[in-house]
């Protein structure tokens, strides 16, 4: 790894992590104050009145019980969907751009392989990832502790948590391998946008049922199932080290091409 790129590409991606990570924040404030045991009865009601909204959402798991109402409004949309929002924009800053405008040509003249430069910068991607969803969840945990003492279930939160830093790095190997696919970086930012959209419409319509049950065979998002990590379901918790596995195998793909793909300059 090139630790001087690392650190430039660690500085520049810091103003678009800070913005993500202030948003999950604040939204994770407004969901643990949004929190009334009181009001418990009148949201189960709620979810009962609007049954097809609530299931497309995925956020039908709603039990009158703290760590479940957390887990369900903070994992079953947003926090899902600014993670990969911010992985699509990342990733093809991190690479796309660099061949895009050309100075990728000034990296590769330097004494770095291929090789190492997709290493650097997939592990930029990863780290920021982590720490991301790292900060989100020590701030939903403070606040939950401050609020409501010892109402959530921290060791189940954090496992949740880890499961869904698992399905976040599926799609940034699959945002990485685009944007090392791409010689164009509006190319790539559409790419990756329109296989995240795709994926994620997927999963609303897979989460209707019926006729469309058969679509959850198609998304990654199949192999989170918040409510079995929860009760300690074991083959809920084992089903993200698939995701790692995808993971894995697409960054080897994205690093593959990477090395061996004809650059425009």
């Amino acid at each position: 790894m090139n630790f001087t790129l690392f650190r430039y590409s660690c500085k520049k991606a810091f103003p678009l992590w800070l913005v993500f990570t202030v948003l999950m924040s604040l939204y994770a404030f407004a969901v643990v104050r949004m929190y009334d045991p009181v009001a418990g009865a009148a949201l189960i009601r709620l979810t009962a009145s609007l049954p097809q909204t609530m299931t497309i959402l995925g956020m039908t798991n709603y039990a009158n019980t703290f760590t479940a109402f957390i887990v369900n409004y903070l994992y079953g949309m947003l926090m899902l969907a600014l993670p990969m929002v911010f992985t699509v924009i990342l990733s093809v800053q991190l690479i796309a751009h660099h061949i895009s405008t050309g100075t990728m040509s000034y990296l590769l003249a330097s004494p770095n392989s291929r090789k190492r430069i997709a290493i650097t910068q997939r592990t930029v991607l990863i780290l920021d990832l982590f720490l991301m969803l790292a900060v989100c969840g020590i701030v939903t945990i403070a606040l939950c502790e401050y609020y409501y003492p010892g109402q959530l279930a921290i060791k189940h939160f954090l496992l949740l948590t880890v499961c869904v830093f698992a399905l976040q790095l599926a799609f940034a190997g699959m945002c990485f391998f685009f944007s090392c696919k791409s010689n164009s970086m509006v190319k790539a930012l559409i790419t990756n946008a329109a296989a995240c959209i795709l994926f994620y419409t997927i999963r609303l319509l897979a989460n209707l049922g019926g006729s469309l049950s058969y679509l959850r065979f198609i998304t990654p998002y199949t192999l989170i199932h918040p409510s079995g990590i929860l009760q300690s379901d074991l083959r809920s918790c084992l089903l993200p080290l698939i995701l790692l596995l995808i993971a894995m195998i697409l960054f080897a793909l994205a690093n593959r091409i990477f090395q061996k793909k004809t650059m425009p300059f």
